[in-house]
């Protein structure tokens, strides 16, 4: 009778810890790291020796950044006969990535899968989720969540999840969504699973709103708690409507742990209402109250509510403030793209603006916004009257862009051009015109620019261009009318000049009276070229 007892005792302390575990992993998807942190620590101030509770708490320290932490809850947790234990090898292993031991962490991954005889899926799914840290293989993790998944009674939709988040490490958006599918295929209600579809496709811009908002919209509906769907759909709606903005936030701000980052959120929609001013007052009493505890995106929120206050100096300030207080997931390229319009506006260190400008495009992974990027940055050098620099970067956005389009190239060669800088122009219009041959504006422009690095004419650098321009202008002479002008006045003066031609010369002169009667230079230069010509004893 006492043994049925003892075993029946057990029996209920080890449902009741994995009940608890799951609620600790629950609050752990829902980003509650504060709340997770807590719950697992109580159950492993009660089971001290259960591995799943150990690895889980050392999860949690894991995904809140602090691998320090974790590794001390592995070292406590494997005293004893937990030493050789594999799920807590593994969890070890994921320490030693963070510290970029990669060869002593493939050990201990290798050691475990040799401990469970490559049979323990649990062990093989947590080496495909320690993969996740930076330093990790994501192949490997990849591999051995396959591995797992072919074993007999296999039915982990996390499992999925996991291989989703490692190939979006490898960049491979194809591969995320469907391993995310098929966790959903093993559980249809995850709401993690449809909230990391709604990621990938977030990534893509928005022509792909009706697919992601709908993807965290459907986490939300199977799970109405879910706090980082609600947290994505505040943001997307931040800037686009503050009334659904504030009531997803309102939502999201009863399913998250309060704190410093969520008070920031808070503050954050005074921005987002246009009330700047108490922006700027919300954000200065969270950081009297809070002192070194404060978010530092709060100096980013007061930068934002100054630049709109059209205050560059503090905007400037309080960004290069935010810049050395903000952890690097708090940084994002735009962050860098108003230091660098506002360091503009002050008009005091150039080399700062640019600075600000490339760090924007090097933050950034996707070429779209990197080109993006540029073009404002040579737009907003253009609009200061900044030659030099808008052709700079104009020439910018040709290097980042692989295949350049003829608006790309026109831009930047004539920006080059107006910059003085005409042998870049000429090389710009070069593969213009190589790869748009029949069109005028390579030919125009390159032999513009030869035309003035030829000044005295002597070398002809600009001739071929000067007539094939013109051999492709004269089908419409009607749209072509200025620029064959100023070819025919090239043409003109060179074979007068040079080669000293002078019939040929007023042939030239007579094409511009044709297209342009009232031309007055090109009729007196003519009948100065006839007159000569009239004189000239004949042979």
């Amino acid at each position: 009778m006492k043994m049925r007892f003892v075993i029946a005792g057990l029996f209920f302390t080890s449902v009741v810890t994995a009940q608890t575990v799951q609620e600790g992993r629950k609050l752990l998807l829902n980003q509650r790291y504060r709340s997770a942190k807590e719950t697992m620590e109580k159950i492993v101030a009660a089971a001290p020796t259960n591995p799943e509770s150990i690895y889980w708490l050392a999860q949690v320290h894991f995904e809140s950044k602090n691998p320090s932490a974790a590794v001390e809850v592995l070292r406590k947790g494997m005293e004893g006969a937990n030493g050789s234990n594999p799920l807590l090898l593994v969890a070890m292993g994921q320490a030693e990535l963070t510290e970029k031991k990669v060869n002593d962490a493939k050990q201990r991954f290798e050691t475990a899968i040799s401990l469970t005889k490559s049979k323990d899926a649990n062990i093989l799914v947590a080496i495909g989720k320690a993969n996740l840290e930076d330093g990790g293989d994501f192949a490997y993790g990849i591999e051995k969540i396959k591995l797992a998944s072919t074993l007999k009674n296999f039915n982990d939709p996390f499992a999925y999840v996991y291989m989703g988040d490692l190939y979006r490490k490898l960049m491979n958006g194809g591969g995320a969504v469907s391993s995310y599918e098929n966790a959903l295929l093993k559980d249809p209600k995850s709401a993690v699973a449809k909230y990391k579809v709604g990621k990938v496709y977030l990534t893509q811009g928005n022509e792909q709103k009706e697919i992601f908002l709908g993807k965290f919209n459907d986490a939300i509906a199977d799970d109405p708690s879910f706090a980082p769907a609600l947290y994505e759909l505040y943001v997307y709606y931040f800037f686009r409507d503050v009334v659904k903005a504030t009531d997803y936030f309102n939502r999201y701000k009863t399913n998250a742990d309060p704190g410093p980052a969520l008070d920031y959120e808070e503050a954050s929609l005074q921005f987002a209402a246009g009330d700047f001013k108490n922006a700027i007052a919300k954000s200065d009493a969270l950081l009297k109250s809070q002192g070194e505890k404060a978010d530092a995106r709060l100096y980013r929120l007061k930068a934002y509510s100054y630049d709109k206050l059209n205050d560059s100096a503090n905007a400037l300030a309080l960004l290069e403030t935010f810049f050395q207080k903000a952890t690097a997931e708090q940084l994002n390229p735009e962050n860098f793209y108003v230091a660098a319009v506002n360091a503009a506006k002050m008009k005091t260190d150039p080399a700062k603006v640019d600075d600000y400008f490339m760090k924007a495009i090097n933050a950034d992974t996707a070429l779209t916004n990197k080109l993006d990027y540029a073009r404002k940055a040579a737009d907003f050098f253009k609009k200061s009257s900044n030659n030099a620099k808008s052709a700079l970067w104009l020439t910018k956005v040709l290097s980042l862009n692989v295949r350049v389009s003829k608006v790309d190239l026109y831009n930047a060669g004539f920006e080059n051009f107006k910059a003085g800088e005409f042998k870049t122009a000429d090389s710009i219009f070069t593969v213009y015109k190589t790869n748009f041959p029949n069109e005028v504006y390579g030919h125009y422009w390159s032999f513009r620019s030869l035309s003035v690095i030829d000044s005295t004419m002597e070398q002809g650098l600009a001739i071929p261009d000067c007539e094939k321009f013109i051999s492709i202008a004269e089908v419409d002479k009607s749209k072509n009318k200025s620029t064959l002008i100023t070819a025919y006045g090239y043409l003109a003066g060179y074979t007068a000049n040079v080669k000293k031609d002078l019939a040929l010369a007023s042939s030239y002169l007579d094409k511009i009276i044709e297209i342009d009667p009232n031309n007055q230079d090109a009729i007196k230069n003519r009948d100065i070229l006839q007159k000569a010509l009239a004189a000239t004893p004949k042979k």
